[in-house]
């Protein structure tokens, strides 16, 4: 998993803030979900179709792929469907698995990105269960969570004010999360190393072109 700072700016976050509190532009949750996540789904989820929401997803699009931690650590080929959600006092969204495809495209990574302010809602943490426990996690406007598709998430219950996110889903490069992983950490060792232009330097990009050759798709 990842936190991402500064996904959208605070002026940004707040112009989205306004954008949606429009209560027309939402609709109950449930009708976008299936199986077993739609009797888990107590949420408001905005319609998609509406010119406003359209002008909001395309700006979180356009800034994730800006985003240039994001770009390195999720190596995204497809960035899915994204969605704005919104939870008032007593909605929740139970423990659940994200669709291993959604739209036709694999799920490789999930993302959360908190749109108001943590201090104006009580609740309503993402809580992600990992081999290290259960984390929840609540973010400051305009940082995003990304995490492993695969990992049990749920969002705890809102008791005060109101949470607005987008949440969306990632088709990686990079199949294997461990492989993810090791790219990105490589990348992040080879941004500290204080001679861009050594022979160790080029030997180093040479063994990462090589990995990303045998694990990219």
């Amino acid at each position: 998993m990842i936190c991402l700072d500064d996904v959208l700016s605070p002026e940004q976050a707040i112009g989205l803030q306004k954008t949606l509190e429009d209560s027309t532009l939402f609709e109950p949750g449930q009708r976008t979900a299936g199986g077993a996540a739609k009797r888990a789904k107590n949420n408001l989820q905005a319609v998609a179709t509406r010119p406003e929401i359209r002008t909001v997803l395309n700006q979180v699009r356009e800034r994730l792929q800006a985003h240039s931690e994001f770009q390195r650590f999720a190596m995204p080929k497809h960035l899915g469907r994204l969605m704005v959600s919104r939870y008032e006092p007593g909605m929740t969204y139970g423990h659940h698995f994200d669709a291993a495809f959604i739209e036709g495209r694999r799920t490789d990574l999930s993302f959360t990105l908190f749109l108001n302010d943590p201090g104006s809602y009580e609740g309503g943490e993402l809580e992600i269960v990992t081999p290290m426990g259960r984390q929840a996690i609540k973010l400051p406007a305009g940082c995003a969570i990304v995490y492993p598709s695969d990992h049990l998430h749920g969002v705890l219950p809102v008791t005060q004010g109101h949470r607005l996110a987008v949440v969306g889903w990632i088709e990686s490069r990079v199949r294997l999360a461990e492989h993810r992983q090791t790219l990105y950490d490589f990348s992040r060792a080879l941004a500290d190393l204080p001679d861009a232009d050594s022979d160790v330097m080029l030997r180093l990009k040479m063994v990462r072109n090589n990995l990303r050759r045998l694990w990219e798709e």
